[in-house]
């Protein structure tokens, strides 16, 4: 038996007056990762100023870093604390005139503290992942940013203790999320049935950790972390074996090149070529008349916007969402079928971050075909490589496949399959690969998919 953590999501509908608390909590959690946040830019700003003026007097960067006086970034506990100490207190110092005190952090009350302690700890996810990058552990990427409201993202996440667990289901479709502050435990209605989960917890093979719960778009979802023990394969089924190894060429006029055919549904004919469904530029038109719509509606420096505009807003946040879950299904779809029916499954190694980067340039160095590569650059992402790839590798681990790769430079669709000829000359513009050497004459993504196959060497789980 493995033990491995799943996450189940589930829409929620829930009242008025809760979605006012989920309101409520969603907030708390955005203004405790901004206070932790601002916590840690304060000091960096502390020791940066030290620094500075180290290299204002004319030492080097590199020693002046090392020189600066050394600092201590508060961590979660530390933050913690302080706001433990200073939840309850007025402002210190002289007010302005006119100006009635008020307590500094008035989001703080009724919520469940533990919403405000995984915003601390995300916090300091967070600053560390910048650190990492900074030290070439991990890709680069920017300085942490503080969750605006109105574009930030709504969602909390609560943890409880697994010894005396208070995150449960309640009833055929009810999930129970503790309260705090003063306000009692609340249970919101479930959109659709959770018994594969309780049935799981009833049987002792599945405790909750977490509940996650996000507003994407117009509706709210929960979802529910489960530390769940289950019999994993120790290897591949006799179907899975005999089909063996297939290879997969990601692209943007198929989605899906594969060497070998694919059931995608039961009953229906295998494929070897899974059309790009193309959801964003099916949406686009419909989403752009929303955004118009709720542009005319915007006024510049307005206090409050209108009621008009925030309906606007809402229907194009419900657009995003709906496109958003499609995409989803199609990816869950694919890396599904394609765990269950071969063993081994060869892609390439992919830098998707590098393939969408933008070819504006700079004022010196202006880029070329802008607008063009801007749309191949929405068309990756809408298919989504990454994702693709990151599903497909937790996916085999559940079923005893393995991943297979070859680098990211390899030329899969300038090669011959047969014989290995590269076609130097080859350009985007060319679809059909002609073999000089051996006469072949093939799709180029088919080509692709079978230099994969062929040419993929096994990766360490």
């Amino acid at each position: 038996m493995s033990e491995i953590i799943k996450a189940y999501r589930y829409a929620l509908d829930p009242t008025p007056a809760q979605v006012e608390i989920l309101h409520r909590y969603a907030t708390a959690s955005r203004c405790g990762f901004n206070f932790a946040l601002g916590m840690k830019v304060a000091v960096y700003d502390h020791w940066r100023r030290g620094r500075d003026r180290l290299i204002a007097e004319g030492m080097d960067k590199a020693e002046a870093n090392k020189r600066a006086p050394k600092i201590r970034v508060p961590n979660r506990n530390r933050t913690q604390a302080y706001w433990r100490e200073t939840r309850g207190q007025g402002f210190i110092g002289p007010l302005p005139e006119g100006q009635e005190p008020r307590e500094p952090f008035a989001w703080w009350e009724g919520v469940n503290n533990r919403a405000y302690y995984t915003a601390f700890e995300d916090a300091d996810t967070a600053w560390k992942n910048w650190l990492d990058s900074l030290a070439g552990r991990r890709p680069a990427m920017g300085f942490p940013k503080f969750k605006r409201r109105g574009q930030a993202r709504e969602s909390f996440r609560i943890v409880h203790s697994l010894k005396n667990p208070d995150i449960r289901f309640e009833g055929p479709r009810r999930l129970r999320i503790p309260g705090g502050g003063g306000q009692p435990a609340f249970t919101v209605r479930l959109h659709q049935s959770p018994r594969g989960l309780t049935q799981l917890i009833e049987a002792d093979d599945a405790i909750i950790t977490s509940v996650t719960v996000a507003r994407d778009g117009h509706r709210w979802h929960a979802s529910v972390l489960a530390r769940v023990t289950q019999q994993l394969p120790d290897k591949p089924t006799h179907r899975q074996q005999a089909a063996g190894r297939i290879g997969i060429d990601l692209g943007v006029k198929s989605a899906l090149v594969l060497s070998d055919p694919l059931v995608l549904h039961q009953g229906a004919d295998p494929v070897l070529t899974v059309d790009n469904p193309r959801l964003l530029a099916n949406t686009a038109r419909k989403l752009a008349r929303a955004q118009r719509v709720m542009s005319r509606r915007f006024v510049k420096g307005a206090a409050q916007q209108s009621k008009g505009y925030q309906e606007a807003k809402a229907k194009v946040a419900k657009l995003h969402a709906q496109l958003a879950a499609r995409r989803a299904t199609t990816q869950h779809l694919l890396t599904k079928r394609l765990v269950q029916q071969y063993s081994e499954i060869a892609l390439e190694t992919l830098n998707t971050k590098g393939m969408t980067r933008s070819a504006k340039g700079t004022a010196d160095r202006p880029g070329r075909n802008v607008r063009q590569k801007a749309g191949l650059n929405r068309a990756i992402l809408d298919v989504g490589f990454a994702e693709i790839h990151r599903q497909l590798e937790y996916k085999a681990r559940w079923h005893a496949v393995t991943i297979a790769r070859v680098p990211t430079f390899f030329p899969s669709s300038k090669s011959c399959h047969r014989c290995g000829w590269v076609d130097t000359d080859q350009t985007l513009a060319d679809r059909t690969f002609h073999c000089q050497a051996c006469g072949t004459i093939i799709d180029r993504d088919a080509n692709a998919a079978h230099n994969i196959k062929i040419h993929a060497t096994p990766v360490q789980p």
